[in-house]
């Protein structure tokens, strides 16, 4: 019954008799806190290795003789 009453027009959101049913509600684009990035200090940032090397140091004590 309702796939009748569309229309093809802007992709069946307008119905033959007239009204339209789009999303029309604001939409916030400031930063709510739960969604902003965390922070991570540059020292903490600086002192972490990469996995690559975690890698190649433990690769290369197990190497040692």
């Amino acid at each position: 019954m309702i796939s009748q009453l569309m229309t093809a027009h802007e992709g069946g959101r307008e119905r033959l008799d007239g009204r339209d049913y789009r999303d029309v509600r604001p939409v916030p684009l400031d930063s709510k806190e739960s969604h902003d990035p965390h922070v991570i200090k540059m020292s903490v940032w600086s002192r972490a290795k990469s996995l690559h090397l975690i890698m190649i140091e433990d690769k290369m004590s197990g190497m040692k003789v």
